[in-house]
C-alpha cells in the first residue's frame, strides 16, 4: 500500500472505528483463536453445551471483573483484592439467613447490601481519604474477612441453603441459555449508561483521568474514589448470593479463586490499570477468553498449574501490547 493510500485509509471512517475498538476487537479475535485451537485439538470442544456452559461460567468472572473495572477507573492505583472473600461471607451469612425459603430472601438481599456497603466504605476511607495503597488495604481486608469466615465455621459445618428464586436466576436455565447470561445481558447496557451517560460516571472517568484537572473543575476526587469502593464491594456482595444460589450451598474461598481471572478480565478487555476509562463490553468478552482458556487448558491436561501460567502470559503479553501502543503515542 502506496504512502498516500495508506494517509487515506488512516482518514477513512472505517479506520477510525477500528482505532476506536481495537482493545475490543483484539479480544475478539483472541476468543476466536482460542476456539479454533480448541476445535482441532479437544474433541467436542465446540459442540453447544460446551459454548453455553463457558458463557455461564465467564458470567460470573465478567460480574466480579466489574467490582475491578469500578475500582480502577477512578484511579489512584486502584484495586479490589477483598471481592472474592466479599462474596464468600455474604454467601455463607445468607444461606444461614435464607434456609431456603423464598420468604427470607429480601431480608438476605438486605444483609449482603449492608456487608457490602460497611466493607466497601471502610476500604474506600482508607484508600481515598488516608490514602493508604489500595492494593495493601484490600489485601487486609480480604483477609480479615477470610478471618471472620474460619471463626463462625470452626468446627462446624456450613449450614443453610439458597432460595429457590434465587437458584432459579443463577443456576438453572430458559430454554437452552443459562438464566445468569440473561442477567448479565441486562446489567450490561445499564453498567454502559452509569458510566457514560451519568455525572457519577464522568466524575469516576474525569477523577481517574486526570486528579488536579478533576479537582480544579469541581469534583470531590476523594468521595468520588471511595464510592468506586463502596460500589465494588456491594456488587461482590450480590455476586456472593449468586454463588450461593448457583452452587446451592456455601463454603470456605468460593470466591476467592474469581480475584485473578477478574483483574486479568480487565487487562484482557483493554482497560487501563492507571484509571479514566472502561468498556465494560471489552470486560465481558476478557471474561469469556478466560473461560475458553481455562477450558482448553483443563481439557488439555494441564490443571491449575497451567491455568495460571497462560493467565501469567496473557497478562504479561498483552501488558506490553498496551504499553508499547501507548509509548508509540
Amino acid at each position: 500500500m502506496s504512502t498516500r493510500s495508506m494517509t487515506n485509509f488512516q482518514d477513512s471512517a472505517a479506520y477510525k472505528i477500528i482505532d476506536r475498538h481495537k482493545k475490543l476487537i483484539i479480544a475478539f479475535l483472541l476468543i476466536v483463536f482460542l476456539f479454533v485451537i480448541g476445535e482441532f485439538t479437544v474433541e467436542t470442544f465446540l459442540t453447544l453445551s460446551q459454548v453455553l456452559l463457558t458463557l455461564k461460567l465467564a458470567s460470573f468472572i465478567a460480574l466480579f471483573a466489574l467490582c475491578q473495572m469500578i475500582a480502577i477507573a477512578g484511579g489512584g492505583s486502584g484495586l479490589d483484592l477483598s471481592v472474592g472473600y466479599m462474596a464468600t461471607i455474604t454467601a455463607v451469612f445468607t444461606a444461614a439467613i435464607m434456609e431456603g425459603r423464598n420468604s427470607h430472601l429480601g431480608v438476605a438481599v438486605l444483609a449482603a447490601l449492608g456487608l457490602g456497603l460497611v466493607v466497601g466504605l471502610i476500604n474506600g476511607t482508607l484508600t481515598a481519604y488516608l490514602r493508604l495503597p489500595p492494593l495493601v488495604v484490600t489485601l487486609a481486608m480480604a483477609n480479615i474477612l477470610q478471618g471472620v469466615i474460619n471463626v463462625y465455621t470452626a468446627g462446624k459445618n456450613i449450614t443453610g441453603r439458597p432460595s429457590p428464586v434465587l437458584q432459579t436466576m443463577a443456576a438453572k436455565s430458559t430454554g437452552i441459555f443459562p438464566n445468569i447470561v440473561f442477567l448479565l445481558l441486562i446489567i450490561t447496557p445499564i453498567v454502559m449508561i452509569l458510566l457514560y451517560k451519568t455525572k457519577l460516571g464522568l466524575k469516576l472517568f474525569g477523577s481517574g483521568a486526570n486528579e488536579t484537572a478533576a479537582y480544579l473543575s469541581g469534583v470531590n476526587v476523594k468521595l468520588v474514589r471511595c464510592t468506586s469502593y463502596i460500589i465494588s464491594s456491594t456488587l461482590a456482595s450480590i455476586i456472593g448470593l449468586l454463588l450461593l444460589g448457583n452452587m446451592g450451598i456455601a463454603f470456605k474461598d468460593m470466591g476467592s479463586n474469581y480475584v485473578m481471572p477478574s483483574i486479568a478480565a480487565v487487562v484482557v478487555g483493554g482497560v487501563s490499570l492507571t484509571g479514566g476509562d472502561g468498556n465494560y463490553i471489552g470486560v465481558i468478552l476478557g471474561a469469556i477468553f478466560l473461560q475458553t482458556l481455562t477450558n482448553l487448558l483443563v481439557a488439555l491436561g494441564w490443571g491449575d498449574a497451567g491455568k495460571w501460567t497462560g493467565f501469567g502470559i496473557v497478562l504479561f503479553a498483552l501488558l506490553i501490547l498496551y504499553l508499547s501502543n501507548r509509548r508509540k503515542r
